[in-house]
């Protein structure tokens, strides 16, 4: 079964150890955005629920997709440093 990896409604900012602030606590509201991606698997790598897949940049914040299931990401339909809005699907994992 082919699962859509989609950019999600609210995503959370990618934390800064070295200079944490509450911001980094909120999810950032996508509606009316968009960024740059940047992915972290290639297509054949395995993946689990949840785990960082792909890193974003929307109005200079930093922010982390997770895939929604477990299995192999099989497709990537917005490359590296594309641009992406809300709901477009960025890829799709085989469960």
């Amino acid at each position: 079964m082919r699962v859509e990896i989609r950019v999600p409604q609210k995503a959370m900012p990618k934390k800064d150890p070295e200079h944490p602030c509450p911001c980094q606590d909120r999810p950032v509201n996508m509606k009316k955005k968009s960024g740059i991606l940047t992915w972290l698997k290639d297509v054949g790598d395995p993946v689990t629920e949840g785990e960082i897949i792909c890193e974003a940049e929307v109005e200079k914040k930093a922010l982390e997709f997770t895939s929604p299931a477990t299995g192999v990401l099989c497709e990537i339909c917005i490359e590296d440093e594309e641009k992406f809005s809300i709901d477009d699907i960025l890829g799709y994992i085989e469960t």
